[in-house]
């Protein structure tokens, strides 16, 4: 019977090391996120990439707000550098509702096969459709209650149209103000939306 060399280090005894390693590493870890100072006093040593990151609540969605919904989570996933194949289980957890039922149907009948055809999807099932003119509702919006409330509407809109320049999105706000208040605001020469809407409250 062949004996191994004996140099050899016998299999049973390298695994029973290995495992003891890793215990002791394991532990360690906890150690370090379970003591604030050990984790302060660490993070001058380690980057920004192995810091202990924020824990943050996934987005639920019942239908509502699909283009909200859908900002939201692929923030949340890029934070946390969440794999692609691993996005539609994560994100089917935390749906509700029509879109619950939804999923559950796609997903018995094979409609869905990467991130991008689920967001696609949703987008259709549950977004305006195409024939939902958001360019054309900004361009006809006007102020008819409070600034604040003008202003919600507004970015709303704003926020599904791409190619807008800033001075165009200011000059279409100031157009959908309130005649008394549209005539103040040019005198001020407002630069951005956002001082506009300030200018506007005021």
């Amino acid at each position: 019977m062949a004996h191994p060399p004996p140099n050899t280090p016998d299999p049973v005894v390298e695994l029973t090391r290995q495992v003891a390693l890793l215990s002791t590493q394991v532990e360690q870890m906890r150690k370090q996120m379970n003591d604030p100072a050990s984790t302060v006093s660490s993070s001058s040593t380690v980057d920004s990439a192995n810091r202990p990151r924020m824990k943050l609540d996934v987005p639920r969605f019942d239908g509502s707000n699909a283009h909200g919904w859908i900002f939201k989570i692929s923030q949340f996933f890029t934070y946390h550098q969440t794999l692609e194949e691993d996005r539609i289980t994560i994100a089917s957890f935390y749906l509700d509702g029509p879109a619950l039922a939804w999923y559950q149907w796609m997903h018995r009948n094979q409609q869905i096969v990467s991130w991008t055809q689920f967001l696609t999807a949703l987008k259709t099932r549950f977004a305006l459709t195409a024939y939902d003119d958001p360019r054309g509702k900004l361009f006809k919006l006007t102020q008819s209650t409070t600034v604040a409330a003008y202003l919600t509407e507004f970015e709303a809109l704003a926020n599904r149209l791409e190619g807008l320049s800033p001075a165009d999105l200011l000059s279409c706000f100031i157009s959908g103000l309130k005649t008394e208040i549209r005539r103040e605001i040019p005198a001020f020469r407002p630069f951005c939306l956002s001082q506009a809407a300030g200018l506007a409250r005021l």
